[in-house]
């Protein structure tokens, strides 16, 4: 719809129910939260103003959606494209990260050195019991 349609633009005199209706799943959601408000254990006084309240919010939360899509396309970018850049960049900065953080350090010389290495790895559960013991042979064996 274009912009100087005038259905497509939020108008905050417009009952609620008309603004809901609008949103399309909007009136849903809302019909969902007020079948959920009137199981509590409150005045209908209370559950009124609840229901009533939960529509305004899930209006203004519906109409700022809108708006925020239609103002992503309406400055050259639409918000799918956005979010694949957004995501490729992530992806990029991700791999440089890794490829940075994978450089493995030497394995200490000494023997006692690379047995509590072993050992470390072994507590801490990088190593099960059979790898534990097997590099521990090669260590002592001079491997």
């Amino acid at each position: 719809m274009s912009t100087d349609d005038p259905t497509d633009r939020p108008d905050s005199k417009a009952p609620i129910d008309e603004r809901l209706r609008r949103l399309g799943m909007a009136k849903d959601l809302q019909r969902a939260m007020a079948a959920g408000i009137s199981k509590l254990p409150v005045s209908e006084t209370t559950k009124s103003s609840l229901t009533s309240k939960s529509a305004t919010a899930v209006v203004v939360v519906g109409e700022t959606g809108v708006a925020l899509a239609k103002g992503a396309v309406e400055a050259g970018k639409g918000a799918v494209t956005a979010a694949k850049d957004g995501g490729e960049a992530f992806q990029r900065t991700r791999q440089e990260q890794a490829t940075v953080s994978h450089v493995v350090p030497e394995p200490p010389v000494d023997v006692t050195s690379r047995l509590e290495r072993l050992s470390q790895l072994h507590r801490d559960g990088h190593l099960d019991d059979v790898e534990y013991a097997e590099a521990k042979a090669k260590v002592i064996a001079g491997d």
